[in-house]
């Protein structure tokens, strides 16, 4: 067991590495809350990004309440083509040390052709073309500064395709490989993906 010395050296180190902001797409429960609760608990001020407001004021209450650290909500939809300039503007200044990305689960379990090209765009944007553009954008931001961590939350379902989840497994592919790409890129030059 750690002194707590060695306990507040360890949080520190990882405030200095991953801090002062962690933003936290899909925030709003589940996994994504949970990483918020685990961020806010090391000292980052987060982020929180979702589509359910209320969900998300709740958890930055508790944020506020248990760690004292700030939390800004940022409720958007990231399927919209217009999500990653939204949350850079929304975020202005502050320094993402982590992204995280937990965002884009599939609401519609279908066969391909039993849901319309419009809803398979959506899942698309969520799941592939906003991922790519939050880490050109934030792991931009990062390796000027030589720290930083991308975390893209994925799936067992990257691995192949599935019955009723050709797109959702298609896309998950997508940030899987894109983030085991952007970590060999990355790894000598201070951020972790």
């Amino acid at each position: 067991m750690s002194s707590p010395t060695e306990q507040a050296s360890t949080v520190l180190a990882f405030k200095q590495k991953y801090g002062p902001w962690a933003l936290i797409a899909g925030a709003s429960h589940g996994v994504g809350a949970a990483f918020a609760q685990q961020l806010a608990a090391r000292g980052l001020n987060c982020v929180l990004v979702a589509r359910r407001e209320e969900a998300l004021r709740d958890l930055q209450a508790q944020l506020i309440e248990q760690y004292g650290v700030e939390v800004l909500l940022v409720t958007q939809d990231l399927a919209h083509a217009d999500a990653t300039s939204k949350l850079l503007a929304a975020v202005a200044e502050r320094e993402i040390g982590l992204f995280v990305y937990n965002a884009g689960g599939d609401p519609y379990i279908t066969k391909f052709l039993d849901t319309s090209v419009d809803d398979w765009s959506a899942l698309l944007r969520l799941n592939a073309l906003t991922v790519m553009e939050c880490s050109h954008a934030f792991g931009g931001r990062m390796l000027e500064r030589g720290h930083g961590g991308l975390l893209l939350v994925g799936s067992q379902a990257a691995l192949g395709g599935i019955r009723k989840l050709a797109m959702y497994s298609a896309t998950k592919g997508f940030a899987l490989n894109l983030g085991e790409s952007l970590w060999a890129e990355w790894k000598e030059r201070g951020v972790d993906v």
